[in-house]
């Protein structure tokens, strides 16, 4: 749609357009000739120096700057092997980084002192401790579990890893019942029962709790034993991108930890000036890290999440409702997550409008 403008315009004593300076003279003059191009220019240098100075200083000022932009780029495309630490493993490069040298970005890393290990991070602990004990250990390192061992390779990956004799059995996060059914990782409750890869030496027991053989001549294979024997073990985290400006990392997502008691609509509208959401929760070792964020508190937090019915999620950053760790449903469709010690990381229904602390999560390596 166009819009036309109408002016009324009337000559007189105040008008904009005075009948002294009419396009059509009463008394016409014959026209000058028209100055030398030299003279138009210094007349407008003297009318307008200040301006043409600025622009001269600004195009010298952008010109240097694309210059010294040109030299950082090539000198830090060389230097990249200052976060890289060394393994047993031929085919993989283990990434650590601490608080004054940070790891390439878009390069998978590992925190916590664990080692990068074919796309996972693992750490070595050789202080034997009961299964239950080297589990709980494990989730005190951001959340990690038991290792999880799902193909030949990674098998073969802890024989190299675990080289001293000295250390002969490992507990592993995989727990059988019944002689039948076997799991990784303990507190999964994954509906996932299939077990792809197995390595046993003689079939299941009768035994709950497996563990790694890493010496003698069944080195490599598993079996189970009473889950209050002590043995060594290995924790394990994915692997993630690094971010220097956040302090929770897991698997290529920031969690930023707010305690501040909003609502649901409220703590996503905060969260999005944080380039987030409020939190999803698609797996149960992610729920396991996130309850590891708050190991120093009780109570609950808010959930990115609302109960459309007894099995519908939607949760608001769009993920897919592939895990669900709901105890019990009360009034209201919002989702709350326990942290505290007897219920921890257990999912409630509750009002949307009540109040509590909240976690915001965004993929890792974004600067908002």
């Amino acid at each position: 749609m166009k819009l036309s403008v109408q002016h009324d315009w009337k000559l007189g004593p105040s008008s904009l357009i005075d009948e002294s300076t009419s396009l059509v003279s009463k008394n016409p003059q014959p026209l000058s000739t028209r100055p030398p191009l030299s003279k138009k220019w210094s007349q407008f240098l003297k009318h307008h120096w200040l301006a043409v100075l600025i622009g001269v200083i600004s195009e010298i000022l952008i010109l240097s700057g694309a210059v010294l932009l040109t030299y950082y780029l090539a000198n830090n495309s060389t230097s990249v092997t200052g976060n890289t630490a060394s393994s047993d493993i031929d085919s993989s490069t283990a990434l650590s980084f601490t608080g004054t040298r940070s790891a390439p970005a878009n390069i998978s890393s590992c925190t916590f002192g664990f080692t990068y290990i074919n796309g996972k991070c693992w750490r070595l602990f050789t202080d034997p401790q009961t299964r239950e004990n080297a589990d709980s250990a494990c989730m005190s390192y951001g959340g990690s579990t038991l290792v999880s061992i799902k193909n030949e390779q990674e098998n073969n990956a802890i024989l190299n890893f675990v080289p001293n004799s000295a250390v002969e059995n490992l507990w592993t996060g995989l727990h059988c019942k019944a002689n039948t059914t076997c799991n990784w990782d303990l507190e999964s409750r994954s509906t996932d029962t299939n077990l792809v890869y197995t390595n046993f030496a003689s079939g299941l027991s009768s035994n709950e709790c497996v563990y790694f053989i890493t010496a003698g001549s069944e080195a490599g294979k598993w079996k189970s034993d009473s889950c209050n024997q002590t043995m060594s073990f290995i924790c394990e985290l994915p692997s993630t991108i690094h971010d220097d400006n956040c302090d929770n990392i897991y698997n290529n997502h920031c969690y930023l930890r707010y305690d501040l008691s909003y609502t649901v609509a409220e703590a996503q509208t905060f969260c999005k000036t944080k380039c987030a959401n409020l939190v999803s929760i698609n797996s149960a070792n992610e729920n396991r890290y996130v309850q590891s964020i708050y190991n120093d508190t009780n109570g609950y937090i808010q959930l990115g999440a609302m109960l459309l019915s007894s099995d519908d999620i939607y949760w608001l950053d769009g993920s897919l409702p592939v895990y669900n760790n709901i105890k019990r449903t009360l009034n209201g469709n919002c989702l709350f997550m326990s942290v505290s010690k007897h219920r921890r990381g257990f999912w409630y229904t509750v009002e949307c409008t009540q109040r509590s602390w909240f976690l915001c999560k965004r993929p890792a390596g974004i600067v908002c």
